[in-house]
């Protein structure tokens, strides 16, 4: 491609060019802004070729996108765990297939990165909402949840000091990790007490660090996960993670629309696996 681009610059002998008949040099230009065109399209298509099932297998690797946490990919040392990696590590297997882990809090640029085709799946848990329904495809949920406020507890104050209704957040602060899946309902909570709640977003900041920040007191408030919530109150004592945010929702994994039998062959496997003995033996390392 790059010979051909050079191939048409040469083409271009200007004084040559400028002598041509009008009508010559219009089809000359013409042409050569169509051969651009195509060359570009091409150049874009390469790059955003998606991978579905087959070719997956060929190329004997699965590529996942996960959120640096306990519950996502964490390694110490030589030791590598998480929730979602375990459970899509048994995925691969099933498969055959290498495992290629790459680590990002920032679910929009993840999303980005999906649909270019530079990951398989993204294993992490992301509420199933019509926020981005034309642009991904949403996995068999892998658990039911909800997101609860996450504050800090000081040592001489009383319970009902906490934030404990909604409509007491207008005009506070909330921390978040840049483009978390929670903005949205942050947004929407924001209308329904008809108040703003001001919304700053951390970058490369995972939901675990932003509750770190809230139990050491650098930000006031952060969104969590409920289930993970309660998992980290028993290694933060001090923090508060009893109000909910909003309702229960569903949370998957998405692959891009056009991996379908990349997503069917996902949904049988995590319908036989979640609820498994191999799942709960998981869970219990995590969440117990």
């Amino acid at each position: 491609m790059i010979k051909m681009i050079e191939s048409i610059i040469r083409y271009f002998d200007v004084k040559r060019f400028l002598n041509l008949k009008r009508k010559t040099q219009i089809g000359i230009v013409s042409g050569t802004v169509a051969i651009l065109i195509a060359i570009f399209l091409l150049i874009h298509h390469s790059k955003t070729k998606i991978h579905d099932l087959p070719a997956i297998i060929e190329s004997g690797r699965l590529t996942v996108l996960t959120d640096s946490s306990s519950t996502g990919f964490s390694v110490k040392g030589d030791s590598v765990s998480g929730f979602q990696y375990e459970i899509i590590k048994a995925f691969a297997d099933s498969l055959g297939l290498e495992l290629v882990i790459s680590e990002q809090n920032d679910l929009k640029s993840g999303i980005e990165d999906l649909k270019n085709g530079d990951y398989d799946v993204i294993a992490s848990f992301i509420p199933v909402t019509t926020q981005w329904k034309d642009e991904i495809a949403f996995s068999t949920p892998i658990q039911t949840s909800r997101q609860v406020l996450v504050q800090r507890l000081k040592r001489d104050s009383l319970k009902q000091n906490i934030i404990s209704k909604h409509f007491q957040l207008a005009n506070d602060t909330i921390y978040i990790p840049e483009n978390s899946p929670f903005k949205m309902r942050l947004q929407h909570l924001s209308n329904e007490i008809a108040d703003s709640i001001l919304l700053i977003e951390m970058r490369r900041m995972s939901s675990e660090q932003m509750v770190h920040l809230v139990a050491v007191g650098k930000i006031k408030y952060t969104i969590c996960d409920e289930q993970f919530a309660r998992k980290l109150k028993v290694k933060y004592p001090n923090l508060d993670v009893s109000m909910p945010i909003g309702f229960a929702q569903q949370e998957a994994w998405v692959v891009n629309p056009n991996s379908k039998e990349l997503l069917d062959k996902l949904n049988d496997f995590l319908a036989d696996f979640i609820g498994s003995s191999a799942y709960w033996k998981i869970y219990r390392k995590y969440y117990n």
